[in-house]
Formats: structure tokens, C-alpha cells, sequence
């Protein structure tokens, strides 16, 4: 029953290096730039991502030899430490939760089930979350009363389910292509995902810039206006104004992962 999860890591692994080469991306880590991450880089997130690749793989021989869920957790922190280490940055550490959580969720889900996976994630979330909710979102959330990714996973990741997939989907339906799509998603998780990376650098004012733009570049892509300059623009705005969305990022990187488990991206 679990004999997929090997395959389902390395397309979490697989999804992160998708995302970070989407181009162009504002306030965020592209091949154009560093977005409003000074002391990041294409290079230096690949050194994050191949940490990140070898704990999915890790974590998926503790799922499969049944280790429970503070051995994981273990696991999870180390990541968060050797990323750190490696690169003097936490970028990855909302990804290696999420993709741990949908690698470990996906061990009592069958196959591509969709509405079984999560009822698997928000049961394992609301184990992992009874112990409290360590790290600086907490402190984001009670700032500016967002729900971040603690609500995010309880819920069993709607951003997700409910909003990039279906519109990666129905951008395909409509005579889209896999590029159109992506950008598609992006534009949708901009609208919906609470981002305390984006709280926390921009406060309110810049959640609603990010939703806003989110907006506009779903509605350009269904009018196949041209988003990819809009999108250019808009990264020197949010490079002014120091706003990232690291949450978006993970989503979306989690997205493609799924994506491309299921074989959707490759058969666009």
C-alpha cells in the first residue's frame, strides 16, 4: 500500500526545484534575482533543496519502518538545522513541514485519493499541533491575527485542494498551457494563502498588496494578457518595499509536487 511514497518524495523534492526556477516570481528567489532576499541565490537555494531532498527520503524510511511521529519530527528539525548551517537562512523550513506532512499523511492514504489524504493531513496536523506550535509564526499569527500555516494544515490544506489545483485544472481546460497554468495557481494562492512571511514583512497593508496582484494576474492569464511583464514589474515594487511570500512559495512548490505525482504535468 505504501510502495508509491518513494516515488511521492522525490516529487516533493522534485516540485521545490520547479518552483524555485519559475521565473519570473515577485519579492521571491528566480532566475532573474534574488527577489527581496539579499542574502539568498539560485545556488544557495539549491544547497537548502538538496538537504530538503535527502530528509523527504529519510522520512520516507521512517514511514516506511514505521518510526512514529517525534522520530519525524526529529527528523524535520534536523532539516530546519542543517539548512541553516548550510546556508545561514531558514528559506525552506515552511516546505520541509509541509512536504513532510503530505509524504507522512500519504502513508494512510490510498494512491492519488485526494479527500483521503486529507483526512489524513488534518489528523496528523491536529496530533502534531497538540504539542504545541513552535517558531515564529505563532507570534506573526498573534500580531496580526492571521492563520498561517498551523490553520493551512488543520483544514487539510484548501490553499491546495481547493484553490491551485483546480485552477491549474481549469486553465488546462480552457486551452491553457502547463506555463499558463502554473501561473495560474500562483496568481490564486497570492489571493488565499494567510502568508506570515508576507505579515511579517509587509504587515497587512502588504497581504493585501500580494492579494491584490493575485487578482490581476489570474484575470491576465484567463485574458492571455501579458502577465510574465507584469509579473517583472511588479518584483521591483515588492524589492522596494522589502515583501516576499514565502508561504505562496510553498504552496505552490507543493502544488507542482502533487502535480507531478499524479502525471498531470507531464501530460500537459
Amino acid at each position: 500500500m505504501t510502495s508509491y511514497l518513494p516515488k511521492l518524495a522525490k516529487n516533493l523534492a522534485r516540485g521545490a526545484f520547479m518552483e524555485l526556477y519559475l521565473t519570473p516570481k515577485p519579492g521571491l528567489v528566480d532566475l532573474c534575482d534574488c527577489g527581496a532576499h539579499p542574502e539568498l541565490s539560485v545556488p544557495r537555494m539549491e544547497e537548502s533543496l538538496k538537504i530538503v531532498s535527502l530528509y523527504l527520503m529519510d522520512l520516507c524510511d521512517a514511514v516506511l519502518s514505521g518510526e512514529d511521529l517525534a522520530a519525524r519530527v526529529r527528523l524535520g528539525v534536523a532539516a530546519e538545522r542543517a539548512v541553516q548551517r548550510a546556508v545561514g537562512s531558514s528559506c525552506h523550513k515552511g516546505y520541509i513541514f509541509l512536504g513532510g506532512l503530505v509524504l507522512c499523511a500519504s502513508a494512510c492514504a490510498p494512491g492519488r485519493d485526494e479527500a483521503s489524504l486529507r483526512a489524513s493531513i488534518v489528523a496528523l496536523a491536529e496530533l502534531f499541533f497538540e504539542h504545541g506550535d513552535p517558531g515564529s509564526s505563532q507570534r506573526v499569527r498573534n500580531r496580526f491575527q492571521g492563520g498561517g500555516i498551523r490553520e493551512e494544515a488543520l483544514a487539510g490544506l484548501p490553499s491546495l485542494f481547493d484553490e491551485a489545483l483546480p485552477v491549474y485544472r481549469r486553465e488546462l481546460a480552457d486551452g491553457g498551457n502547463r506555463g499558463s497554468a502554473v501561473f495560474a495557481m500562483m496568481g490564486r494562492l497570492m489571493q488565499t494563502v494567510e502568508d506570515s512571511t508576507t505579515l511579517r514583512s509587509g504587515g497587512r497593508s502588504g497581504l493585501k498588496t500580494v492579494r491584490e496582484d493575485g487578482r490581476l494576474l489570474e484575470r491576465m492569464v484567463a485574458q492571455r494578457d501579458d502577465f510574465i511583464a507584469f509579473l517583472s514589474q511588479r518584483n521591483a515594487h515588492y524589492v522596494s518595499r522589502s515583501l516576499t511570500m514565502g508561504g505562496v512559495a510553498g504552496l505552490l512548490a507543493l502544488a507542482l509536487a502533487w502535480l507531478s505525482h499524479t502525471g498531470e504535468l507531464e501530460a500537459a
